[in-house]
């Protein structure tokens, strides 16, 4: 198999394998009135095509290894922390509001949660997740090994703030003395968002460690998209819409703090 044949069949597993899944929680989504299910997928969808993509091609190298292994030990970290946090708590007041707003009843808005929620995320995960499936089409060693390994410092990164920032904001949130107030310390002091740039981060970190072999360079659409829904989309500048617009002393905090790119805080 050539290895452009090899990269078509890793994107059409991937893609089929996406596609049954999200349809598949659409479904369970309208009988049970939750669209967000969906959440609690977005980061196991990443595992379910990095180990499937893995076990289809049995590469052996540990450029291949790590490429698989990247992604499924976040979505690990990461499905765990959203089970954690949204189980048992009902629809998120997202799609609530969403629910509220299309106009037609539940009929309607199943047809509109299936397109712009469910299939939605399926493409953009696909997209995202490009570094990976190209990846695991390759074996043996790579042309330029020491990006593998400052990817995987970069990745590394990522994570960790990531998990350092959920942690922070958990344990702000569980103090009743906090309710209402602004997060501003820690890594929220240096960025009002350090959770997504830790998850940017450590896909440009997958990224940069499948560009060890040259051919993955191609996929760099993958990380700008992920940057991308998590600054202009669904991400900084909704979130802090919302927030200005509705929590005491944001704006101010906003007026000090780097929104994406942990950086020190202005003086006032």
């Amino acid at each position: 198999m050539t290895l452009v044949s090899a990269i078509a069949l890793n994107l059409a597993v991937a893609y089929a394998l996406v596609m049954i899944c999200v349809l598949a929680l659409w479904a369970i989504s309208v009988k049970i009135r939750d669209v967000s299910i969906i959440d609690m997928f977005w980061g196991a969808g990443f595992a379910v095509i990095a180990v499937a993509l893995y076990l289809l091609n049995r590469p052996q190298s540990v450029y291949a290894i790590m490429l698989a292994a990247m992604p499924a030990l976040w979505a690990a970290r990461y499905t765990l922390f959203i089970l954690k946090r949204n189980w048992g708590h009902g629809e998120d007041a997202r799609y609530a509001k969403l629910r509220d707003w299309v106009q037609g009843g539940d009929a309607a808005f199943a047809r509109f949660s299936l397109t712009r929620v469910f299939l939605l995320q399926g493409h953009v995960m696909v997209i995202v997740a490009l570094p990976v499936i190209v990846a695991l089409a390759m074996d043996g060693p790579p042309a330029w090994p020491v990006l593998l390994w400052v990817g995987a410092g970069v990745w590394l990164a990522g994570v960790a703030c990531e998990a350092a920032a959920d942690a922070q904001l958990t344990a702000f949130r569980k103090d009743p003395a906090n309710k209402g107030k602004v997060l501003d310390k820690g890594l929220w002091g240096w960025s009002r968002h350090p959770n997504y740039f830790g998850n940017a981060l450590l896909w440009w970190g997958i990224f940069i460690a499948a560009s060890a072999h040259p051919v993955a360079l191609v996929t760099v659409i993958g990380p700008i998209m992920m940057t991308h829904f998590l600054v202009n989309v669904t991400g900084m500048r909704t979130l802090d819409k919302k927030l200005a617009r509705e929590k005491p002393g944001y704006a101010e905090y906003m007026a000090r703090t780097s929104g994406f790119v942990p950086m020190p805080p202005k003086r006032a």
